[in-house]
């Protein structure tokens, strides 16, 4: 499950052993939605990808799924503008 932390918060620490390893730029970043889940935060924030996502991501997937399951996020690829569609 991928997770928002900004450039000051960085790398979050997963729960269950999940570790953190590819931030990506949400869609619009840096003028994104996506705001860092740190207690007291409220910076622009990158998405933090897992292993498995990250893999996931180098095949071509954009969207990716919050631990608490209430939203979805989409970023961009590495080629891509980060305009949208």
């Amino acid at each position: 499950m991928a997770l928002a932390r900004c450039e000051l918060c960085n790398n979050p620490k997963g729960r269950g052993g999940r570790s953190y390893v590819l931030p990506v730029e949400p869609i619009g970043y840096p003028k994104s939605a996506a705001i860092c889940g740190s207690n007291g935060c409220e910076n622009v924030a990158y998405i933090w990808l897992t292993n498995e996502e990250r893999d996931e991501y180098f095949r071509g997937r954009r969207i990716f799924q919050y631990p608490s399951q209430a939203m979805k996020v989409q970023v961009i690829g590495p080629d891509e503008d980060g305009l949208g569609a």
